[in-house]
């Protein structure tokens, strides 16, 4: 009679048995589960496109992108003028995580000049390449990849350029806003002069034009 109640016990605790490890077995499950479809919503980043765009604009579009983003580069000092160089995925790529590189702070005046180190020489036709350019004027910031190489973009305005002589060879030629004359000379030295389409006189400058050679030389309008 006792094996037949141990019997009957031991029935009766399976049911129970079977619930408490249901119950035990389930929220291991629902925390796989949850752990699983975290992994895949982390893992669904689309890279948008970040080159270019300021370090805050960045960083709301990677969001936006549910991407975690990794800044490489320069130090952020100020996320709304610093910008992106490069990214370590292309867009539209499915990443878990996105590098970018930021680019420097560079502190200068509000109106670049030409290139440093004019006159510049480079191997080719017996050019002249000259524009009219303004430099100084506020202090501002600026973000890119190398601060030294910003260059600033020629006025309008008109440009004439006069031989050693006093031979006038290119008469008040008109120059448009964002280019640069290109003016075929024979060797020899020359008087270069422009008037901006404000009316500010620039210049003389004298260079030199060597056969075989292309020579930018521009002219300069300081301005406080």
């Amino acid at each position: 009679m006792f094996a037949n109640y141990v019997i009957a016990v031991r029935h009766s605790l399976r049911p129970w048995l079977a619930v408490l490890a249901l119950m035990t077995f389930l929220p291991l499950t629902f925390m796989a589960v949850s752990s699983a479809e975290a992994a895949s919503t982390h893992s669904s980043c689309h890279a948008p496109r970040l080159i270019g765009l300021t370090v805050s604009a960045a960083r709301n579009r990677a969001k936006t992108s549910h991407c975690e983003l990794r800044l490489k580069g320069a130090s952020v000092r100020m996320a709304k003028i610093q910008t992106i160089h490069a990214q370590s995925a292309r867009p539209g790529s499915i990443r878990k995580l996105l590098s970018v590189t930021v680019n420097p702070l560079c502190p200068g005046s509000s109106e670049i000049g030409p290139p440093r180190g004019e006159p510049l020489l480079t191997p080719g036709p017996t050019v002249l390449n000259t524009g009219l350019f303004i430099e100084g004027g506020a202090f501002i910031y600026r973000s890119a990849p190398v601060c030294k190489n910003l260059v600033g973009t020629s006025s309008a305005g008109t440009i004439t350029v006069t031989s050693a002589g006093g031979t006038v060879i290119a008469n008040k030629m008109t120059v448009n806003a964002g280019q640069e004359l290109e003016i075929a000379l024979n060797a020899g030295q020359y008087t270069v002069t422009g008037v901006f389409a404000g009316g500010n006189n620039v210049g003389p400058v004298t260079v030199t034009v060597l056969a075989g050679d292309t020579v930018r030389q521009d002219l300069v309008l300081p301005v406080p």
